[in-house]
Parts: C-alpha cells; sequence; structure tokens
C-alpha cells in the first residue's frame, strides 16, 4: 500500500572532497536538513566523507557513516524503513547511486521514491543517447553521440562525425570527465580505460564542439512549473578547457540579448520536460560565428556553478529548494531579506556588480603533474570576487590567490620565456593562463592576434589590454593620485601598485589614505539590485563613493576564513571554521567573517551575522578591521595572513591547531587525544593507529589504560599552552613510549571530533578566547570504519607513492573493516 506521506527522509551525501567537489554538496545539504527539520519528518544523512559537519548540527538528524555503495545504501533503506530518498545535495555521487538503487528493483520493493528529481530523469541523465532523444523532443539541437560497447562501433562513429571526438565511460562511480581525443590512435588508446570503469561496460562518444563558447544557466521550478533563471555564467576559455579550470564571469559578458534569452528559453525548456523539483544547472556550447549552441550537460542538483550563482546574486537557491522540496511553491515563499514584497521568491535576480570564479591548483606540490589544461579538472579550488566591472572583478580575483598558492598560479615565470615558449603556452593553455596572457599583452600582441591563438572572445582581451594600460601608467606616474585613485578603482590592490612603484606595500597605503584620500567603501550582495528595499549580511568593497555597509553593533569578531580549497587544508578546513563560528555565538559574539571560496560552507545564510566577500590580503583585512572595528579577531593557526597582520601590529587569536598535519609517516601504534587547560590533562580517549596510517576507534581495554594514563600525565612537560593535544604513542617491545605531543592536526579534527563526540573546534576556540573551556567527555562511538586520507593524485595521472604525506591529502573518507 502507498504511503501517503513521506515519513523517513534519506539524503545522500556526495562524499569526500576531491578534485571537482568542495563542501558545496554539503551546504546544500545543511540547509536543507535545517528547514526539514522544523517539520515532523525523520532525516537521515548517509556519507563516506569524515569531515562532515552534519553530526554537529544542532538539529535532529540521524547521521550515518558510511560507504556509499549501493549495498550499503540498501541496507540503510531497509533498516530505517525509508519513504523517500533525496539525491540532489549528493552531486553526481548520489545520482548515479540512485539509479542503481532503481535500476535493483529495491525502491519499487520497498515502496520508495526520488525527491527533488524523478528515477526516469536520472535515467536519461546518466545515458547521453536518451538524453538527446528527450532533447529532440524539445526540439534543441543535440550534439552527434552515440553510445558504445566495444572499439570498432567507436572507430565507425568517429570517422562518419570526424574528429576530434570526446568519450565518457557511462555509470562510472569514479569521477570521470569527457576525454577529447584528436586521431583514431588516441580514441583506441582512452577507450581502453574508459570501458574498464563502467559498470555497464559502454562509454558515450560525441562529436567534440571544442573552440564553441562555454556558457551555463542555472535555473529553479517548483512543483506547479513555476520557472525562474537564478543566473547566467561566461567561462573565459572556450569548451576544450574544463570548466571547474576556467575563469567564469556572471552574468554574462559577450552574449547578444538573443543568444541569452535562447539559452535561458532553453534552460527553462528542460527543466520543464525533466519534471524538476528544485535547482537545475545547464551547460551550452555556443558557436560563436552563428550563435547556435548545444546542451553539453545537465545536473538536477546542487553543484559547483549553483553554489556560485547563490553567491554571485545573493539568493538563497538552497534554502528556497528546500521549501519547494517541501511542498511549497515559489509565489509562496518569502525571503527573509526582503522589507516590501512578499513573493520575491518568484522574482529573477538581477546584478550590479560582475561576480568572478577564480580556479587555483596546487601543482607546486604535484611537481610531475601535467599541468596542460584540458577536458579533466585539475585545480582543487577556487575564489571568487566581486566589483563594478570586469577588470575591477578580475583583479581583485587574481589577488584573492593567497601568499600560500601565489607561485602555483604561473607554472614558469612569463617574463622570462622566450617568444616560442610564450607562444606554445598561448595555444595550449596551462595552470596560471592568464598570467601569460597579460604577459603577451605587455609584449604588443595585439587583440586579434590573441584572439585566433586562443580561441578566446576578444571582449576579455581589451579588458586585460586596459588592466596593462593602468600599469603603464602607474609605472610612469609614481606616487601620482589621478594614476592611484584610477587603478583603484579598477581592482588594483596596494601590493601590485607598490610591485610597480617599487616601494613597500605599506608607503602606498599610507599614501592612499593620508594623502590622496581614497578609501574603500562597500556594497550588499542581494538579489534586486536595489529595486526592492532588502536587508542583506554580505558585501563586497570597491572604491565609490556611497558605502551601503553600517558598522556592526554590539560585542563582535572577525574571522578570518579559509579562502579556496588546498591540498591539506580543506574541507577540514571549513569544518573547523564553522564550529569556530557558532561557539563564538554561543560566547555572545556577533560573528564578522571574510572568505571567498564560492564553494564555502562558512558562506551558508545565517550563519554568520556578516559576511564580506573579499579576498584575504593584508589591504582588505585591514580595510575591514577599520570598517568594522572588531573587539577580536581569530584565526586557525599561523599562516601566512596572520603573520603578516601580527607585524602591522594587528592581535589575531591564533587557534591552537595545525594548519598542515600532525607528525607524517611515523611509524606509531596509538594517538590519545587530550584537552590541557593551565596544567590539568584531560584524557578524552585512545585511536590506533595501523600500518597505512588510517585511524580505527578502539575501546582502551584496563591493560592499555595502565599503560597509557601514565604517559599522559607526563605529557605536560612537552606543551607550552593550552589546547587540544594529539600524544603519538609507539609500542617498544612491552613499554608504550610518547613520539610526539602535537597540537590537533586540522586534518584530525572532524574525525576525530565525531569519534569522541566532542566538538574539538568549539573548545578550542573558547580555550583561545576565555582561557578555559568546560570539558565533558563522552564514550568513543563504536563502528565498523576506518578513517582515511584522499589524495589527487590519480585526477593529475600521478602514480600513488607508498606513505604519501598527510599534508597532501585533499579529503578524507569513512572506510568499512568489515
Amino acid at each position: 500500500m502507498a504511503r501517503s506521506r513521506a515519513k523517513n527522509i534519506l539524503i545522500i551525501g556526495a562524499g569526500p572532497t576531491q578534485i571537482g567537489r568542495d563542501t558545496e554538496s554539503e551546504a546544500a545539504a545543511v540547509q536543507i536538513i535545517k528547514n526539514f527539520a522544523e517539520t515532523d519528518r525523520n532525516l537521515f544523512y548517509v556519507t563516506s566523507d569524515a569531515n562532515s559537519v552534519i553530526p554537529r548540527l544542532d538539529v535532529a538528524v540521524k547521521f550515518i557513516e558510511a560507504e556509499l555503495t549501493v549495498n550499503s545504501l540498501i541496507q540503510i533503506l531497509r533498516e530505517n524503513e525509508i519513504d523517500v530518498i533525496l539525491p540532489v545535495a549528493g552531486n553526481t555521487v548520489a545520482l548515479q547511486l540512485s539509479e542503481q538503487l532503481n535500476e535493483s528493483g529495491i525502491l519499487k520493493e520497498l515502496n520508495v521514491r526520488t525527491m527533488g528529481v524523478t528515477t526516469t530523469t536520472i535515467h536519461n541523465i546518466n545515458n547521453p543517447e536518451l538524453m538527446n532523444r528527450v532533447l529532440k523532443h524539445i526540439k534543441e539541437p543535440t550534439i552527434p553521440t552515440t553510445v558504445v560497447e566495444n572499439v570498432t562501433d567507436a572507430l565507425r562513429f568517429a570517422k562518419r562525425v570526424g574528429f576530434p571526438v570526446l568519450i565518457k565511460p557511462i555509470a562510472s562511480l569514479t569521477k570521470t570527465n569527457r576525454i577529447k581525443c584528436d586521431n583514431e590512435h588516441q580514441l583506441m588508446e582512452m577507450l581502453e580505460s574508459a570501458f574498464k570503469v563502467s559498470i555497464t561496460n559502454q562509454v558515450a562518444v560525441e562529436k567534440s564542439v571544442v573552440g564553441y563558447k562555454e556558457i551555463e544557466m542555472i535555473v529553479i521550478r517548483d512543483a506547479e512549473g513555476s520557472k525562474l533563471l537564478i543566473n547566467g555564467g561566461e567561462n573565459f576559455n572556450p569548451i576544450g578547457v574544463h570548466s571547474g579550470d576556467s575563469i567564469i564571469f556572471s552574468p554574462t559578458q559577450t552574449l547578444t540579448d538573443v543568444e541569452f534569452q535562447s539559452l535561458r528559453t532553453a534552460a527553462l525548456k528542460i527543466a520543464e520536460i525533466l519534471k524538476i523539483k528544485g535547482v537545475c544547472h545547464v551547460q551550452f556550447a555556443l558557436d560563436p560565428t552563428d550563435g547556435k549552441h548545444f546542451i553539453t550537460r545537465i545536473n538536477p542538483f546542487f553543484d559547483r556553478s549553483s553554489a556560485f550563482a547563490a553567491r554571485a546574486t545573493g539568493y538563497p537557491i538552497a534554502n528556497v529548494v528546500a521549501k519547494i522540496l517541501m511542498g511549497q511553491n515559489l509565489r509562496e515563499i518569502k525571503l527573509s531579506g526582503v522589507q516590501r514584497h512578499d513573493s520575491l521568491a518568484l522574482i529573477e535576480p538581477v546584478m550590479d556588480h560582475i561576480a568572478v570564479r577564480f580556479p587555483t591548483w596546487s601543482f607546486a606540490s604535484f611537481k610531475n603533474a601535467n599541468q596542460q589544461l584540458n577536458t579533466r579538472m585539475k585545480s582543487t579550488g577556487s575564489v571568487m570576487a566581486f566589483g563594478r566591472s570586469a577588470e575591477e572583478a578580475l583583479q581583485k580575483a587574481i589577488r584573492s590567490v593567497d601568499s600560500t598558492t601565489a607561485a602555483e598560479q604561473a607554472a614558469l615565470d612569463e617574463s622570462q620565456l622566450s617568444e616560442a615558449q610564450l607562444i606554445n603556452v598561448l595555444i595550449h593553455p596551462r595552470a596560471g593562463e592568464v598570467y601569460y596572457l597579460l604577459e603577451a599583452i605587455r609584449r604588443g600582441y595585439t587583440v586579434d592576434e590573441l584572439a585566433k591563438m586562443t580561441h578566446i572572445d576578444a571582449f576579455y582581451f581589451y579588458k586585460l589590454r586596459h588592466l596593462v594600460k593602468l600599469e603603464r601608467r602607474l609605472r610612469d606616474n609614481r606616487f601620482d593620485m589621478a594614476a592611484l585613485q584610477e587603478a583603484k578603482y579598477f581592482g588594483f590592490g596596494d601590493t601590485q601598485i607598490a610591485h610597480l612603484w617599487q616601494v613597500r606595500s605599506d608607503e602606498v597605503r599610507d599614501f592612499r589614505i593620508k594623502k590622496a584620500h581614497v578609501f574603500a567603501t562597500y556594497k550588499g550582495v542581494e538579489p534586486t539590485a536595489g529595486e526592492f528595499p532588502y536587508l542583506t549580511n554580505t558585501y563586497y568593497s570597491t572604491f565609490e563613493d556611497e558605502d551601503e555597509a553600517v558598522r556592526t553593533t554590539g560585542k563582535k569578531i572577525l574571522v578570518l576564513g579559509t579562502a579556496n580549497s588546498q591540498v591539506g587544508t580543506n574541507s577540514a578546513a571549513e569544518y573547523t571554521t564553522f564550529q569556530t563560528i557558532q561557539r563564538c555565538q554561543k560566547l555572545g559574539y556577533k560573528v564578522i567573517l571574510i572568505n571567498n571560496n564560492p564553494n564555502a560552507l562558512t558562506l551558508i545564510p545565517d550563519l554568520a551575522d556578516k559576511i564580506y566577500l573579499e579576498p584575504l590580503t593584508v589591504e582588505n583585512c585591514l580595510n575591514i578591521i577599520h570598517q568594522e572595528k572588531p573587539d577580536k579577531i581569530i584565526a586557525q593557526g599561523k599562516w601566512e595572513i596572520v603573520t603578516q597582520l601580527v607585524l602591522r601590529n594587528v592581535q589575531v587569536e591564533q587557534l591552537p591547531v595545525s594548519r598542515t598535519t600532525r607528525s607524517e609517516n611515523i611509524e606509531a601504534d596509538y594517538m590519545g587525544v587530550i584537552s590541557s587547560i593551565n596544567g590539568s590533562i584531560n584524557l578524552f580517549g585512545v585511536v590506533g593507529i595501523d600500518e597505512d596510517n588510517m585511524f580505527i576507534p578502539i575501546e582502551v581495554s584496563e591493560a592499555l589504560k595502565v599503560k597509557v594514563d601514565p604517559l599522559i600525565k607526563n605529557a605536560n612537560q612537552h606543551i607550552t599552552n593550552n589546547g587540544i593535544y594529539s600524544v603519538i604513542i609507539k609500542k617498544n617491545m612491552h613499554q608504550l613510549q610518547i613520539v610526539s605531543v602535537v597540537p590537533l592536526a586540522v586534518q584530525d579534527l572532524p574525525f576525530l571530533s565525531f569519534a569522541f563526540d566532542q566538538d574539538f573546534a568549539g573548545i578550542i576556540t573558547e580555550i583561545t578566547l576565555n582561557g578555559s573551556s568546560k570539558i565533558e567527555n563522552h564514550p568513543i562511538i563504536q563502528g565498523d570504519y576506518r578513517y582515511s586520507h584522499v589524495y589527487p593524485y590519480a585526477q593529475f595521472g600521478l602514480k600513488k607513492p607508498q606513505n604519501p604525506p598527510f599534508s597532501l591529502a585533499i579529503g578524507a573518507e569513512f572506510q568499512s573493516i568489515k
């Protein structure tokens, strides 16, 4: 008998952070869970992500740590009598698992339905040939595509449509992207591995549209068929470079109104024909010669593009979608910021600024990786920036890349390249491409020459050429007020100007403030562009006269966010900042956050009291400190921005955590986790370390406790500051000895918080701010799982070493030990 109403809802997570997936899926899940928690539904969340913040939410949700496989999900469906599965917060992983669950027959057997997207839609999207039939039905042009089960059929198709072609495995559980094949030899070589990772032994082959413009549209649809466009974005690079490795501008910059409306109409039609209830991200290939388009990808779930769209427009996509999933329609949904309008959720957002998403890489840590950009994504994170012009937004994005990764943006010193080397880089784009393009303009390459070599729209080269002209004006006019004012308006940072003037950045800042009287002002990010009165808590800086930001009143603290996701500090750092914000608020502070990671978990609406979407540079931090006058400033341990602020007499409370790692690859058997507060030691518990450096929560036997307790008491001699510490312990014959005592590593903090049922980030925050924290011990959570690090070696095409350093991990996951 059919159930009349969904009572038990299973939300499928996306799994651990890796290239192509940051914390945007978890951010959406948090907002959905918070909205659903207001109803009487029973919520379950399953993931293999050991850095998940869901276990620490103050809402009723059962967190299930499990490998994301069909068998484990079937068990969860049975044990918890699930009525509905929600795959839209789990990226492609959840979509593919939902497809496999449906094919297994278990959904029909248990009378389980999907929410947000139907099983038919999931099936069509996972099969390009079926999707093409749907697109033809709504009279949308389709790229010639076929699904093959052998090499012969693939070669026959490629010869018919002509090279290059793109291939992609069907129903692959691993993260796979389309691979470009320029000739028969490449196609045969790539097909061999593609067939191996397809669980159906099928591969999609399609005609390549490399060189076309890549445009993205984010739309929302509700149950009664109301639809709206949230945002349009334009990739700097043409198709051929993965969108995750390309700079993206929003709103679109080079489209005619006819082209834009054509793509908007197509995106809305797709949401309708697929019966989407929620968000849908549609990617297009647009022929720059005649304006005709093809649809290249449809994502009916939360991804990095929908996350960027929410940040760029100020439209709370996940909160609105959550309400749609709960049964409300767009005309009924009210947005909390609206002052005078009762159905703003149904109005398409309007932008009065330019937003840029800029990719960042970690190639300095993986020197043997191929840094050429193609259809396989290689960036480990991204930053975003806002401005009143494309130039300002791009310049702010460039300097958003903090000092720890600046050297990784340009793999080569562009100023030292020969002409032949520079031309090669221009034709074959690689990480840090924009630096080489700027260098080419400095050397006199024309807009037409560069547009022809790169297939990038000439519009962007006019913008880059303008920036180079501003560079020259600055270089020729040291300490000139007019030159400074113009440069600041178009996004030049004090450090960039100091480099051109060959002086210290502090000298530029003093001249700018004391003599030129050029100050940063702040504009609100909200979805009406001032059309309706709207209370926003999110701002960006520019250099205009009007300042829309009002100084926060009361007891307040400035939290320095994590910026772009990097190896070593990624989703674990976001987890720590998330918990830090919540503890600061519990301690009575209003939290002001500065962050510029478009995928950041900490940027969800209503978490921080005020958000500045700004580069984490000395200049921007000092500007915000001057604007807000915070009582305290807090950051995760020592890193470059903290060091630079301290040198300028800014007092920063540094969380006593390691931002890199604990002692790496040392021979050890156990790790105790302790607090040390004013000389008093408390042991939370002990975890085991096996030969693979994986953590397994273990129950401390009396025999082990007798040996560990004396060691823990002596750990104080290794500790100078209050905080939470890892005590690394090694067996030596029948004795135990301490190998090292180090502050708890950011990478380990989320998992250990879960294992010991503690808010370690919150405790550390309270110790830092108040000098003490109330400690409560809880039993170790028992379970058949391990905690292991996730590395990007495979995605870089590198062989994983036997003992990779933990500081090069990009995420962490639970693994079954059954």
